[in-house]
């Protein structure tokens, strides 16, 4: 009989699977250089990013890890079943590994970083906020914020966000004992940067959820 893979093994599964996710986010905005995205809104770079994401697994330089990665642009979730139809909440991307029984998935919300309240939107509500409240990702350990850096850099922003963060503890929801962004410590070209925060959600029976942040130069 074969045995389940024990809470660590899991959670060293979990974070593989997001680091995947997140290089193939990276690799696609690579393929993009050529493409001005300066001035473009949310849902055109994240449209483009998924359809060359596409490309990428779907090519024959695919790699391995690539085999069974599915990813989608603005897919609805039910996580909460009261909104129905047209009211379901849309996660901007969606990464799923389809193999049989439960599909572990990774989701990315995206906010454009170009201006004085941005850091305000990712932040907030419709941001980070649909993580902590549960309207997405409630059935997994780890998520995503995904910034679209359309002017000065990432550094820039990180700090900015880092600041927000820091000014807020409560009212973002961080986890005591573990209030600053720290890093997975990742040497992928493009993950070295990557941040992870932790916070508590409500309701609270959900846990606690990690979050990467990773931004990505669009200027």
């Amino acid at each position: 009989m074969t045995s389940l893979p024990g809470s660590a093994q899991q959670d060293v599964y979990r974070s593989a699977f997001v680091k995947n996710c997140l290089e193939l986010v990276v690799r696609a905005r690579k393929e993009l250089a050529g493409t001005p995205l300066a001035t473009e809104e949310e849902p055109s770079i994240t449209g483009l990013l998924v359809e060359q994401a596409k490309v990428i697994i779907e090519s024959d330089r695919a790699e391995d890890w690539m085999e069974h990665l599915c990813v989608l642009d603005d897919p609805p979730q039910t996580d909460q079943p009261e909104r129905r139809g047209k009211r379901r909440p849309r996660i901007d991307i969606e990464f799923e590994f389809a193999r049989r029984g439960t599909r572990p998935r990774f989701h990315l919300e995206a906010k454009r970083l170009y201006r004085s309240d941005s850091v305000t939107a990712y932040l907030g509500p419709t941001g980070l906020g649909m993580f902590l409240d549960g309207a997405y990702a409630s059935a997994w350990p780890s998520a995503g914020m995904l910034g679209y850096v359309q002017n000065r850099t990432c550094a820039d922003w990180l700090s900015d966000v880092t600041g927000q963060l820091s000014a807020d503890e409560t009212g973002l929801r961080l986890c005591m004992n573990n209030t600053a962004l720290t890093s997975p410590n990742w040497q992928t070209p493009g993950l070295e940067n990557v941040k992870t925060s932790c916070h508590t959600r409500n309701p609270e029976h959900l846990g606690a959820i990690q979050i990467f942040h990773l931004l990505l130069d669009c200027s």
